[in-house]
């Protein structure tokens, strides 16, 4: 069988922000690092993900010799 490709799902962007001044609003801060986190997790699964598909795929591939 050969190996279909499916696409890579959109990963989500990941900004490095800037530690806030002393006049900055720390719970805007703590948020978006919370967020940041929230889609750098979600990259490393889909990315995960992507490589078991592409392990199954070849597991397939080299069964079938």
């Amino acid at each position: 069988m050969a190996y279909t490709p499916t696409g890579m799902q959109a990963l989500f962007p990941v900004y490095l922000g800037r530690m806030p001044s002393a006049s900055a609003d720390r719970d805007a801060y703590d948020s978006s690092v919370a967020q940041n986190e929230n889609n750098l997790n979600q990259n490393l699964e889909l990315l995960y993900n992507k490589l078991l598909e592409i392990e199954s795929a070849l597991a397939e591939l080299t069964e079938g010799e």
